[in-house]
């Protein structure tokens, strides 16, 4: 009997072991696999390099009837009202670049908020990084979104140091133009138009969608920076769709309908979009 017991017990050890045997042998392979699996992504990804981004630089040229503003020098509106200029400012944000491609549209910046300020160079040229494709549009907001405009104190652009705010009732100035005009009845013939109010139905953000001058693509690759030239036109205050004569209305600096009525006519300002390389 103790014999035959022990024979039993010899076999069923004999069967455990095998199981366990087959078990890790199994457990084996299966790690064996996934490390291949593994290993064969990873040169994959050696082998195939993600694209890389290109810069691109963006340039604001300020014009009044195809001529470059100087500061301080008379020019004529469309109704040959004579004024001059000394001080233009205006935000953009939410540039975005839209694609000829199923891949459509390329946010290369979506939350930075730039102040163009034609008295600082360096304002006037702002630099990005974008993805190697081709577009046909480019857009951005012209103003300060509603979200921003009750977000409390800020820096940056925003930073109400740079006097392109009001109080948080009224928000940011989104865009200013300031100068001088005989025709004025302020004083010292001043011109103000400081444009704000992001309440409706008088918020004055607008979103510019421009394409490149003689419908070109702009196409993005690895081979160089592109520059681009984005051409304002500061005539475009004073035409349409709301005719604004100097010697009427030589002042806006408060929200509502004049101030929305001048941010319909200054959205037409980007007159051009020329590609430079």
């Amino acid at each position: 009997m103790p014999g035959k017991k022990s024979a039993v017990l010899i076999t069923k050890l004999t069967l455990l072991m095998n199981s366990i045997t087959r078990y890790i042998f199994f457990l084996l392979l299966i790690a064996i696999v996934l490390t291949s699996f593994s290993l064969s992504h990873v040169h994959k990804r050696l082998r195939t390099p993600s694209a890389k981004k290109v810069d691109l630089i963006i340039h604001f040229k300020t014009e009044i009837h195809s001529e470059p503003l100087i500061s301080g020098k008379n020019y004529l509106n469309s109704f040959n009202e004579p004024f001059a200029v000394n001080k233009f400012k205006f935000y953009i944000s939410q540039i975005r670049l839209v694609g000829t491609d199923k891949l459509g549209t390329n946010d290369i910046n979506k939350e930075d908020y730039f102040l163009i300020d034609f008295a600082d160079s360096n304002s006037t040229t702002i630099k990005f990084s974008s993805a190697p494709r081709k577009y046909n549009h480019i857009n951005f907001l012209l103003g300060v979104d509603s979200i921003h405009n009750v977000s409390g104190a800020q820096t940056g652009a925003l930073d109400p140091a740079k006097g392109m705010f009001w109080t948080w009732n009224s928000g940011y100035v989104m865009a200013k133009l300031e100068g001088t005009s005989i025709l004025s009845n302020q004083p010292g013939h001043a011109i103000t138009y400081h444009i704000g109010g992001y309440k409706e139905p008088n918020n004055v953000a607008r979103n510019i969608s421009l394409s490149f001058a003689g419908g070109r693509e702009l196409e993005i690759n690895q081979e160089k920076k592109i520059e681009i030239n984005i051409i304002v036109d500061i005539n475009a205050w004073f035409v349409s769709p709301h005719p604004l004569h100097i010697k009427e209305t030589a002042t806006c600096t408060t929200p509502g309908i004049l101030a929305k009525n001048i941010a319909d006519n200054y959205a037409n300002m980007f007159t051009d979009v020329k590609i430079i390389n």
